[in-house]
């Protein structure tokens, strides 16, 4: 899979400061597992904040404070529907990053899981 963005470098070999620093928001951003459950809710469908604390577990107020860090970072858009705030993801790249990255956690976990099994 090619992609349509180049990664600028400081020098060959070498990550930008600015590409470091936004990867590393990225990726701190995911690294809190009710954020990440509420993006993979988000990639199959758009979702109220009320769905989206039922759908996890946890109080509207707590969704809420989770939400924002999600959307300061830029991953998710907000559109208004009457009385409610609809959550989605901001694009398909989106979307694709947080399927990748379980489909990547799911490759290590049956790699790490067949180690266990040939130790026994």
């Amino acid at each position: 899979m090619t992609s349509e963005y180049s990664v600028p470098t400081a020098q060959s070999g070498i990550i930008s400061g600015d590409l470091l620093d936004m990867t590393v928001t990225v990726l701190k951003t995911l690294s809190e597992p009710l954020r990440l459950q509420m993006l993979w809710a988000l990639c199959e469908d758009d979702l109220t904040l009320s769905e989206l604390a039922q759908l996890i577990g946890v109080s509207p107020t707590v969704a809420s404070q989770l939400l924002s860090r999600l959307r300061t970072a830029g991953v998710l858009q907000t559109n208004k529907s009457g009385r409610h705030v609809i959550y989605s993801m901001h694009d398909e790249l989106s979307r694709q990053f947080i399927r990748q990255t379980l489909d990547f956690a799911a490759h290590r976990l049956a790699l790490q899981e067949s180690v266990a099994e040939q130790l026994h």
